[in-house]
Protein backbone atom coordinates (compact mmCIF):
# COMPACT_ATOMS: atom_id res chain seq x y z
CA UNK A 1 0.00 0.00 0.00
CA UNK A 2 1.47 3.66 -0.63
CA UNK A 3 1.57 6.56 1.15
CA UNK A 4 -0.42 9.31 0.29
CA UNK A 5 1.16 12.18 -1.43
CA UNK A 6 2.23 15.66 0.58
CA UNK A 7 2.58 18.54 -0.65
CA UNK A 8 5.85 20.56 0.16
CA UNK A 9 4.05 23.07 2.17
CA UNK A 10 2.10 20.20 4.53
CA UNK A 11 6.05 18.86 5.18
CA UNK A 12 7.34 22.35 5.62
CA UNK A 13 6.94 24.07 9.17
CA UNK A 14 4.15 26.40 9.84
CA UNK A 15 5.56 30.16 9.63
CA UNK A 16 5.01 30.89 13.23
CA UNK A 17 6.88 27.99 14.52
CA UNK A 18 9.51 28.56 11.80
CA UNK A 19 9.70 32.05 12.71
CA UNK A 20 10.22 31.02 16.66
CA UNK A 21 12.92 28.47 15.79
CA UNK A 22 14.83 31.04 14.08
CA UNK A 23 14.46 33.64 16.31
CA UNK A 24 15.86 30.86 19.17
CA UNK A 25 18.20 30.05 16.93
CA UNK A 26 19.71 33.51 16.67
CA UNK A 27 19.34 34.60 20.09
CA UNK A 28 21.70 31.39 21.18
CA UNK A 29 24.50 32.23 18.85
CA UNK A 30 27.21 34.00 20.96
CA UNK A 31 27.32 37.28 21.09
CA UNK A 32 31.28 37.59 20.10
CA UNK A 33 30.79 35.83 17.17
CA UNK A 34 27.51 37.61 16.25
CA UNK A 35 29.75 40.95 16.45
CA UNK A 36 32.16 38.88 14.40
CA UNK A 37 29.36 38.56 11.48
CA UNK A 38 27.98 42.33 12.04
CA UNK A 39 31.26 42.85 10.76
CA UNK A 40 31.58 41.08 8.30
CA UNK A 41 28.02 42.09 6.85
CA UNK A 42 28.99 45.65 7.76
CA UNK A 43 31.60 45.31 5.21
CA UNK A 44 29.23 43.96 2.49
CA UNK A 45 26.67 46.27 3.22
CA UNK A 46 29.16 49.86 2.41
CA UNK A 47 30.27 47.90 -0.75
CA UNK A 48 27.34 47.33 -2.00
CA UNK A 49 26.19 51.22 -1.05
CA UNK A 50 29.16 52.66 -2.75
CA UNK A 51 28.52 50.49 -5.73
CA UNK A 52 25.05 52.36 -6.19
CA UNK A 53 24.89 55.12 -3.62
CA UNK A 54 21.31 55.54 -2.88
CA UNK A 55 19.75 59.12 -2.43
CA UNK A 56 18.00 57.81 0.47
CA UNK A 57 18.94 54.30 2.38
CA UNK A 58 16.62 53.19 4.48
CA UNK A 59 18.06 51.09 7.54
CA UNK A 60 16.34 49.23 10.99
CA UNK A 61 17.15 49.35 14.79
CA UNK A 62 18.73 46.18 15.67
CA UNK A 63 16.44 43.96 18.04
CA UNK A 64 15.90 40.50 19.19
CA UNK A 65 19.79 39.78 18.34
CA UNK A 66 19.38 40.93 14.40
CA UNK A 67 22.70 41.79 12.76
CA UNK A 68 24.07 45.31 14.57
CA UNK A 69 24.76 47.78 11.91
CA UNK A 70 24.79 50.84 13.94
CA UNK A 71 28.48 51.55 13.63
CA UNK A 72 28.01 50.68 9.81
CA UNK A 73 25.32 53.55 9.76
CA UNK A 74 27.87 55.55 11.23
CA UNK A 75 30.53 55.09 8.63
CA UNK A 76 27.96 55.59 5.88
CA UNK A 77 26.83 58.82 6.91
CA UNK A 78 30.86 59.75 6.69
CA UNK A 79 30.44 58.74 3.22
CA UNK A 80 27.51 61.13 2.79
CA UNK A 81 25.15 58.87 2.49
CA UNK A 82 21.72 59.86 4.06
CA UNK A 83 19.54 57.77 6.00
CA UNK A 84 16.32 56.61 7.08
CA UNK A 85 14.35 55.06 9.84
CA UNK A 86 11.10 53.45 9.47
CA UNK A 87 8.25 54.24 11.88
CA UNK A 88 5.11 52.02 12.85
CA UNK A 89 2.43 54.36 11.83
CA UNK A 90 -0.83 51.49 11.90
CA UNK A 91 -1.38 48.06 12.20
CA UNK A 92 -1.97 47.69 8.46
CA UNK A 93 -0.58 50.05 7.48
CA UNK A 94 2.53 50.44 5.40
CA UNK A 95 6.11 51.97 7.24
CA UNK A 96 6.73 55.56 7.63
CA UNK A 97 10.93 56.58 6.75
CA UNK A 98 11.96 59.34 8.24
CA UNK A 99 15.87 61.03 8.14
CA UNK A 100 17.92 59.86 10.53
CA UNK A 101 21.39 60.74 11.82
CA UNK A 102 23.65 58.97 14.37
CA UNK A 103 23.14 60.63 17.40
CA UNK A 104 19.91 62.35 16.69
CA UNK A 105 17.62 62.57 19.89
CA UNK A 106 15.07 59.48 20.06
CA UNK A 107 12.08 58.31 21.18
CA UNK A 108 10.96 54.81 21.85
CA UNK A 109 7.92 53.59 20.24
CA UNK A 110 4.98 51.05 21.52
CA UNK A 111 7.00 48.18 20.68
CA UNK A 112 10.10 49.59 22.56
CA UNK A 113 11.84 50.62 19.38
CA UNK A 114 14.18 53.77 19.51
CA UNK A 115 12.67 55.91 16.84
CA UNK A 116 14.14 59.78 15.57
CA UNK A 117 12.39 62.47 18.10
CA UNK A 118 12.03 64.56 14.78
CA UNK A 119 9.82 62.52 12.69
CA UNK A 120 8.49 65.51 10.04
CA UNK A 121 10.77 64.86 7.24
CA UNK A 122 9.25 61.58 5.23
CA UNK A 123 10.93 60.18 2.68
CA UNK A 124 10.96 57.89 0.26
CA UNK A 125 13.98 55.58 0.45
CA UNK A 126 15.73 54.27 -3.15
CA UNK A 127 17.33 51.75 -0.92
CA UNK A 128 16.11 49.58 2.08
CA UNK A 129 18.05 47.58 4.62
CA UNK A 130 15.78 45.08 5.66
CA UNK A 131 16.29 42.79 8.80
CA UNK A 132 15.18 39.09 8.22
CA UNK A 133 14.17 36.54 10.82
CA UNK A 134 14.88 34.10 7.75
CA UNK A 135 15.46 33.92 4.19
CA UNK A 136 14.92 31.63 1.35
CA UNK A 137 16.73 30.90 -1.60
CA UNK A 138 14.86 33.14 -4.13
CA UNK A 139 15.11 36.17 -1.85
CA UNK A 140 12.30 35.81 -0.11
CA UNK A 141 11.92 37.32 3.52
CA UNK A 142 10.48 35.89 6.80
CA UNK A 143 9.38 38.75 8.77
CA UNK A 144 7.97 39.09 12.17
CA UNK A 145 4.62 38.70 10.53
CA UNK A 146 3.02 42.15 11.03
CA UNK A 147 3.96 42.46 7.21
CA UNK A 148 4.84 46.23 7.48
CA UNK A 149 7.83 45.46 5.18
CA UNK A 150 5.59 43.86 2.88
CA UNK A 151 3.00 47.05 2.58
CA UNK A 152 6.38 49.17 2.20
CA UNK A 153 7.85 47.30 0.25
CA UNK A 154 4.14 46.89 -2.49
CA UNK A 155 4.36 50.99 -2.37
CA UNK A 156 8.16 51.36 -3.44
CA UNK A 157 8.17 49.29 -6.06
CA UNK A 158 11.27 51.14 -7.44
CA UNK A 159 13.53 51.04 -4.42
CA UNK A 160 16.18 48.14 -4.33
CA UNK A 161 15.79 45.94 -1.23
CA UNK A 162 18.59 44.34 0.65
CA UNK A 163 17.64 41.85 3.12
CA UNK A 164 20.13 41.77 6.07
CA UNK A 165 20.38 38.41 8.10
CA UNK A 166 23.38 35.59 9.79
CA UNK A 167 23.50 33.27 7.28
CA UNK A 168 21.99 30.29 10.08
CA UNK A 169 18.22 32.04 8.76
CA UNK A 170 18.26 30.67 5.82
CA UNK A 171 15.55 28.05 5.26
CA UNK A 172 12.51 27.26 2.94
CA UNK A 173 9.47 28.05 2.82
CA UNK A 174 6.24 28.91 1.15
CA UNK A 175 5.97 32.78 -0.13
CA UNK A 176 2.22 33.99 0.57
CA UNK A 177 1.06 35.92 -2.41
CA UNK A 178 2.04 39.35 -1.01
CA UNK A 179 5.26 38.48 -0.31
CA UNK A 180 7.95 40.58 -2.82
CA UNK A 181 11.21 38.76 -3.23
CA UNK A 182 14.16 41.41 -2.20
CA UNK A 183 16.51 42.73 -4.53
CA UNK A 184 19.48 41.35 -2.75
CA UNK A 185 20.39 39.04 0.86
CA UNK A 186 23.37 39.86 2.27
CA UNK A 187 24.77 37.86 5.20
CA UNK A 188 28.19 37.13 7.07
CA UNK A 189 29.23 34.90 4.35
CA UNK A 190 27.57 36.31 1.11
CA UNK A 191 25.90 39.10 -0.82
CA UNK A 192 22.91 37.22 -3.01
CA UNK A 193 22.08 38.81 -6.25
Amino acid sequence: MTQPHHSVKEQMPNRAQLRRDLLQIRKESPLALRQQWDRSIADQVIALIQQNMPQHLAVYWPIQAEPDLLQCYQELQQLGVKLALPIVVGKAQALKFVEWCPGDSMDTDSFGIPIPRNREHGIAPDMLLIPCVGFSSQNFRLGYGGGFYDRSLAQLRQAKSVGIAYQLAQTEFTPEVYDIPLTHIITELQLSI
